[in-house]
């Protein structure tokens, strides 16, 4: 080591910076200033998901939910709102209110749960839009613009990533990116047919496979961030409001406990600059964030692991 780099890494020594070597301050291991892996815990598909198990209701499984983030001292949880919901039932309500009441806030997942890859700009837009008062019907003056995009769809080419970017920015929306996803929306409609037939053994099936997958998940996320950044950052797990989740979210909690992780809120999340970073892809811009960079990075996949949804969706049928 020169004296030149001996000195700079005294004066990092003393003032912490991150830079003191040169490099992107999105890929340095020092940018975050946190040891502790950090996670945004966010819900998909309010004030509905999935099927109904028996003996439960739309407020049984909200109430569950939040009743489990609160006892983990979680900080304000998005809940990401299709609007059309309402429409088919208009009991589903009282989920936003009860989300509200909560402190939780409300963003925008369109009105429909429309795919921008199956659908032009123009309808896209519209659908968006149509989200929107019953956004400032239930958060007033607080802050709605995050859009979660439905099937974690982009766009299926440049030009259609761009125009809706641009829509976005001025609209003045931010993405609500994902890091860590496993598909838990894959365990609702087969929990709530085991249910009913009283298959004790087919649900216990669907609670092991369901923790592995998410241990799984946890451990891609953490190794892919490194991949791309050299560092973990701090990610964004996708999860659904639906009835498997009364069931397993204490449990995925505990998980999220053991493996270290502290919870923070969804802007606290994407406050990394990571996220500042647009993958710029030549076709289809879907999968996870970290996925997508990946793919911009020309970084080789990660082995693909068990399937996991398909074993589940055969039982209890």
């Amino acid at each position: 080591m020169t004296i030149l780099q001996l000195s700079r890494w005294a004066i990092c020594i003393v003032i912490a910076c991150p830079l003191a070597f040169g490099g992107d301050p999105a890929s340095h291991p020092a940018a975050n200033n946190h040891a502790q892996p950090e996670v945004a815990l966010t819900f998909d598909d309010l004030p509905a998901h999935g099927p109904l198990p028996p003996g439960l209701t739309r407020e049984d499984i909200a109430n569950s939910i939040i009743k489990a983030l609160q006892s983990a001292q979680a900080p304000p949880i998005y809940g990401f709102v299709n609007a059309k919901r309402l429409e088919e039932d208009p009991s589903t309500v009282q989920v936003l209110q009860l989300w509200r009441d909560a402190g939780f806030p409300l963003g925008n997942h369109t009105f429909s749960h429309m795919d921008l890859n199956k659908n032009s700009v123009d309808a896209f837009e519209r659908d968006l839009l149509a989200d929107e008062p019953t956004l400032q019907k239930f958060m007033g003056d607080r802050d709605w613009h995050w859009l979660r995009f439905p099937f974690l769809n982009e766009g299926d080419t440049p030009e259609k990533h761009h125009a809706i970017a641009a829509f976005l920015k001025d609209h003045g929306y931010r993405v609500a990116e994902v890091t860590l996803s496993f598909g838990d929306y894959g365990y609702n409609e087969p929990y709530a047919r085991c249910l009913a037939k009283n298959d004790g053994k087919a649900i216990e099936e669907l609670k092991q496979n369901y923790l592995e997958g998410a241990a799984e998940s946890l451990a891609e996320g953490q190794k892919m961030s490194t991949l791309v950044y050299g560092r973990d950052i701090k990610h964004v797990m996708l999860l659904h409001i639906g009835g498997f989740e009364t069931v397993m979210l204490p449990r995925l909690l505990d998980l999220l406990k053991q493996r270290g992780f502290k919870l923070i809120s969804l802007p606290e999340a994407e406050s990394d600059p990571a996220y500042a970073v647009d993958p710029d892809l030549s076709s289809n811009w879907g999968g996870t964030f970290l996925q997508q960079m990946m793919l911009a990075k020309h970084i080789p996949p990660l082995p693909p692991t068990e399937d996991r949804l398909a074993r589940v969706d055969v039982l209890c049928r």
